[in-house]
């Protein structure tokens, strides 16, 4: 095929491309059967092709699903064994040109079904279980269709890998969605902010409010290790079996000890969680457990302290210990939980925005509302790089008021 031929089949080929689109959970079948018709319209006449069969993989069968010739062709559900030798041989090369010289070609068998013996067909489609075939008019010529069908195939792959990585990331960014709280909560007696802002479309930090009662609510903030979906499945796990030994009224350290084996048991490539889980009563008492997560700290007139008792990251062993820790919210006081994303954002001299700075951001407007404050942090932390987030960054601020 001459150069210029080449640029104008390219040419026509990304526009039918670039007009497929499928959203998550799509039918592939529906979907090679537009590309099929789209192809045989668009590419019939030069390159000789005609007709067109889907076929998929069904066991040890390859089964006809689809037939631009129509009903009457009466081919739907039409079965061919994959040891049929032409079949053999079309997907040890993923494409082939089949005529009455091909080895072990049956040319009753192939009039009957094809109307002919003259046929080309490429395999594509998910795990590569599925044949595009079409019918070769007269006057065809091998070369061209091999080229043409080869870019085809790859560019048809690549754009519906494309396709199931764009569905993949979509169902990842529902699932992290459906995690976060519909809204904040009202708590009497406070106010509550928090924000989670993500390095890339789907991130592993996290945070959750669970009203107990009208007497207490509980508050967790934790950084699954990974990003994308396998950190999105496993902070859905954390999350999910949080709500739930919550529900189940179970003390903190037995529903966090549970919690870690099942995280330790999980088959994700990444299952590492830094989690903080306090519970908050309306008269300031706090009871918590910090399994590896940044301490968070409450900022109080009587002085500044780290909530640091707890135990180790949940998943890496089988077995953990925790212990509980307890403190108190004064009136007037915030507390400010967050994660590494913040306070590891380093700047071009190497040195990173740090715990501190964190502190004195919440310090210049520890009296204003949790929104300002929460506002404040991420503020401070962009102006000091002034770059895109490298990392996830995560913050809950509670304030009680005076």
């Amino acid at each position: 095929m001459p150069i210029h031929d080449q640029k104008t089949f390219y040419r026509k080929l990304d526009i039918l491309l670039s007009k497929i689109e499928v959203v998550s959970g799509g039918d592939q079948i529906e979907l090679l059967s537009t590309v099929m018709r789209d192809l045989v319209e668009s590419f019939g006449e030069e390159l000789s092709i005609r007709n067109g069969r889907l076929y998929e993989v069904a066991g040890d069968e390859l089964v006809v699903r689809r037939d631009l010739r129509g009903p009457n062709a009466n081919l739907a559900g039409f079965q061919v064994s994959m040891s049929y030798p032409p079949i053999q041989l079309l997907f040890q090369h993923q494409c082939y040109i089949f005529d009455s010289n091909t080895p072990g070609l049956d040319p009753e068998f192939e009039r009957k079904i094809l109307g002919g013996t003259s046929s080309a067909a490429i395999v594509v489609g998910h795990e590569r279980t599925s044949v595009l075939s079409f019918g070769l008019a007269d006057g065809w010529q091998r070369e061209e269709i091999e080229f043409c069908l080869n870019a085809i195939r790859n560019a048809l792959n690549h754009k519906l890998q494309t396709i199931g990585l764009a569905a993949s990331l979509e169902e990842t960014r529902m699932i992290q969605r459906s995690l976060f709280p519909d809204k904040i909560p009202n708590f009497q007696g406070y106010e509550i902010a928090a924000r989670a802002e993500t390095a890339e479309d789907v991130g592993g930090d996290f945070y959750d409010f669970l009203p107990l009662d009208e007497e207490i609510i509980g508050i967790a903030v934790g950084d699954a290790s990974g990003h994308g979906l396998p950190a999105a499945l496993l902070v859905r796990d954390v999350v999910t079996g949080l709500r739930m030994g919550v529900e189940k009224d179970m003390k903190i350290t037995p529903a966090l000890r549970k919690l870690n084996l099942v995280i330790h048991r999980s088959t994700l490539s990444t299952k590492f969680v830094s989690l903080f889980y306090g519970e908050l009563e309306r008269n300031g008492n706090i009871m918590y457990v910090n399994a590896g997560h940044i301490p968070p700290y409450l900022l109080l007139d009587r002085g500044t302290f780290r909530l640091d008792v707890g135990g180790s990251v949940l998943g890496p062993l089988p077995e953990i210990r925790f212990k509980r820790g307890f403190a108190h919210l004064d009136k007037g006081g915030v507390f400010v939980a967050f994660s590494d994303g913040i306070v590891e954002r380093t700047n071009r001299k190497g040195d990173q925005f740090g715990e501190q700075r964190l502190l004195d951001a919440v310090h210049r407007v520890r009296g204003q509302s949790a929104q300002t404050v929460l506002d404040a942090i991420f503020r401070a932390a962009r102006d000091y790089t002034k770059t895109r987030w490298e990392d996830d960054a995560t913050a809950v601020v509670v304030r009680r008021l005076p």
